[in-house]
């Protein structure tokens, strides 16, 4: 039974906080959202130690496919590629001469060669020539190789961990969540849009935008609000919760009573729409709708440490977010349709895309005045309410895995 059932959305009662009176109800410190000091523990306790998602294994589909991903708060450059043997890896992007970066962007090859002095490696990351070698001193091959690091593939999703050794594997960070959705049919969706920026806001700060709805009915008033407020949930409280030991998951309906524009409902009737309406049910995919809500929307999946993998009945959208600074993020957001099989299927689609880029484009905006106001130094404290708890939880977990030094 949903939230929505089982409880009025307009009661006064602090539901969330009934049930996870661990969290606490207090005002937070602003200290993690602005300080330089505090981003460096978490690069160190979190970032460095803990599996992140760096792409799609959709983008390595033959021998010699590979990619590069920078990770600014660790000052590194990988590369994933997909051996002549069939096996993802990952490597660091540093040639073992001098340090020259030798591969940029994404393709596909058999050699990456250091465009410094022509060292070349093979995409399993094996030194295989070395110019003028005789002049070395004692070269130990063996040695050379591209420094590989820890890589595994999650429901499609590439990961990697800097640590040594890591303190848990992929699955075990995963946890639940991972259980959750290991199921879900990302392997029949392609990418259908994709948006991105930098921007001047912490990280977390960041984050929160996309995990909790008492944002909706004011920031997306003019693109999506009306689809999850109204009368029956005005404030968007979600439909389901769950908080886990670091990641979360919230579900959002919509709004039942709201007549949308013709396009929209021309969009609900192909099947691809933002909100499904009854035909929720009927398409369910493993790990969506967990209280068989007949107004179900979407779900909101945070995945610890900087990732979001939101789902819904057709389709699925996914958010990074990447600390460059203690003040600024590189944010990533790819969405995930499957192939459209008839036209009114792929207007339907565009229709969800654009009505999403307007969104996050909201959200954006909204985030960088946030984080301007935070840095001016008026407020010491932020407060959460019963309906931010996922913020609160987040919160609690960065801080909690910074004070101990990791998981």
């Amino acid at each position: 039974m949903s939230v929505l059932e089982t409880f009025d959305h307009t009661t006064t009662r602090r539901l969330h906080a009934e049930r996870y009176p661990e969290l606490g109800t207090g005002p937070v410190s602003v200290t993690p959202f602005i300080a330089p000091e505090f981003l460096a523990l978490e690069c160190e306790h979190i970032f460095s130690k803990m599996w992140l998602m760096v792409g799609r294994i959709d983008a390595l589909p033959t021998a010699g496919d590979y990619f590069v991903r920078v990770i600014e708060c660790l000052n590194k450059s990988i590369i994933i590629a997909r051996g002549q043997d069939g096996v993802v890896r990952g490597f660091h992007n540093v040639c073992r001469h001098r340090g020259t970066r030798v591969a940029a962007g994404a393709g596909n090859c058999k050699y990456f060669t250091c465009r410094f002095h022509g060292w070349v490696y093979d995409t399993a990351g094996r030194i295989k020539s070395i110019p003028d070698e005789s002049q070395f001193h004692a070269l130990d091959k063996q040695k050379l190789n591209l420094a590989p690091i820890h890589t595994d593939v999650w429901n499609g999703f590439v990961f990697v961990n800097f640590a040594e050794q890591p303190r848990e594997t992929l699955r075990e960070q995963l946890a639940e969540i991972g259980e959750k959705l290991a199921q879900f049919p990302t392997q029949s969706m392609v990418v259908s849009g994709r948006w991105g920026a930098t921007l001047k806001a912490n990280w977390k700060l960041f984050l929160d935008a996309f995990q909790e709805g008492y944002h909706v009915d004011t920031v997306h008033s003019g693109t999506v609000g009306g689809y999850f407020t109204g009368r029956r949930n005005p404030s968007c409280r979600p439909s389901h919760l769950a908080l886990y030991q670091r990641n979360r998951a919230a579900s959002f309906s919509y709004d039942p009573d709201f007549t949308p524009h013709r396009s929209e409902l021309f969009s609900i009737k192909s099947d691809a729409a933002l909100t499904q309406g009854a035909q929720a049910e009927q398409k369910k995919l493993p790990g969506t709708n967990p209280d068989n809500d007949p107004y179900y929307s979407f779900d909101i999946n945070v995945i610890f440490p900087n990732w979001l993998f939101d789902t819904s009945a057709g389709f699925y959208f996914v958010h990074e977010l990447w600390p460059i600074d203690a003040t600024t993020t590189r944010w990533e957001s790819s969405l995930y349709f499957a192939p459209p099989t008839r036209a009114s299927q792929m207007i339907a689609q565009e229709q969800t895309i654009t009505l999403l880029r307007d969104a996050f484009r909201e959200d954006v905006a909204t985030s960088e005045s946030s984080q301007a106001g935070l840095n001016a130094g008026v407020l010491k404290e932020i407060h959460f309410a019963d309906s931010e708890i996922t913020c609160r939880h987040f919160y609690q977990v960065v801080t909690q895995l910074v004070q101990n030094g990791g998981p």
